[in-house]
């Protein structure tokens, strides 16, 4: 009898959960058409089903999609200007971005350095960019200023030291506006082949005036979602080896003379204070069989400077038969690296010679 009269109730007239004062008439229908003995019971189960209906209102008003809400929220476009393959982890690509899969953010009130969200780490989850602490929503009026870097703060670089710093350039006129800066130090940048093998790079970046509208379409191409591309404030030099014939080339190191290794970098002026004459000693102890294909010798992460160029190889290799050593050859190839700049050396051993070049191989990231 108990389990006909409540399949009564949850019919598709009465659906079990559309609302109490759909049970409370199903009930009462009920109740005028029993026996008492049941009409007790009715009562009590009534009751638990009121109370389930006031918690599954409930869990709705918390749980189910909030249009309005979602439409709101702060979405991340992240992109970041192109390279090549290196030794040191570089991103180089959307992918590599997601590769990473984490970057730290944060958002400003615009043109100030009042915080609309702290710091904060950005995750790629699946095929976006989310907020590790949950959904954050665009403010209902105003814009906001952002800055990002990669890696995320939890596995910053060591040679970024305390990290970068955000801040804004007052321009003190009303014709011009205010602007964005971004500061830090590059404590120790690691000088050997092994010190950069799983050096990662540090990349960030700068978005003025986003807003929910995309009221600025110029830097905020898509209305809601924060438009970041990544910059390199680094440079990087990458090794070729090729010989004019085919040839058996061993290579023990390749060392670049008095390099600055530390410097301090703003986002508005660029690098200073550079300092720390270093050697970076490419250690590779390799014979590499040339064919006429390129051998690719790595790659590394530089601070951008003014470059007296002096580069000391040691190799050796077979002219008919007779070996060649050098333990001391030279070359000197003066160069000016530049922020977000790649520069190829290419060593090419000709009958009894290796020369370097680089003239021909530099390009923009």
């Amino acid at each position: 009898m108990r389990k006909n009269l409540i399949t009564s109730c949850n019919t598709a007239e009465t659906p079990l959960y559309k609302g109490f004062q759909t049970h409370e008439v199903c009930f009462k229908n009920l109740i005028q058409t029993s026996s008492k003995p049941t009409v007790k019971w009715l009562v009590m189960m009534a009751a638990l089903l009121l109370t389930a209906c006031s918690s599954d209102s409930s869990d709705s008003d918390i749980y189910a999609p909030n249009t309005s809400a979602e439409a709101n929220r702060i979405r991340f476009n992240a992109d970041v200007w192109r390279m090549m393959e290196t030794r040191a982890a570089t991103f180089d690509s959307q992918s590599a971005l997601q590769t990473e899969a984490a970057f730290t953010a944060a958002a400003y009130t615009h043109n100030t350095t009042t915080a609309y969200f702290s710091p904060v780490q950005i995750d790629w989850v699946t095929d976006s960019w989310e907020f590790s602490d949950g959904k954050h929503y665009w403010p209902t009026s105003g814009s906001l200023d952002f800055f990002a870097y990669m890696p995320a703060s939890a596995s910053l670089p060591s040679y970024m030291g305390a990290g970068p710093t955000y801040s804004v350039i007052d321009t003190n006129d009303d014709k011009e506006p205010d602007a964005q800066e971004v500061s830090f130090t590059c404590t120790s940048l690691p000088m050997t082949s092994a010190g950069q093998s799983t050096l990662k790079e540090f990349i960030y970046a700068l978005a003025a005036d986003q807003d929910k509208a995309g009221t600025n379409s110029t830097l905020q191409p898509t209305a809601g979602e924060v438009a970041l591309t990544f910059k390199h404030p680094f440079a990087r030099i990458k090794l070729q080896l090729s010989a004019s014939q085919s040839k058996e080339v061993t290579i023990n190191t390749i060392t670049f003379k008095n390099i600055k290794a530390t410097g301090s970098y703003t986002h508005s002026a660029g690098w200073s204070s550079l300092d720390d004459n270093t050697d970076l000693v490419v250690t590779l102890n390799q014979t590499y069989s040339i064919t006429g294909a390129v051998q690719d010798l790595g790659s590394y992460i530089m601070i951008p400077q003014a470059w007296a160029g002096v580069i000391e190889v040691s190799a050796s290799w077979k002219v008919w038969d007779e070996p060649i050593e050098d333990e001391g050859l030279t070359a000197t190839v003066p160069a000016t690296w530049q922020p977000g700049y790649s520069y190829t050396y290419s060593f090419t051993i000709s009958e009894r010679d290796l020369i370097v070049d680089s003239s021909k191989y530099t390009e923009q990231w």
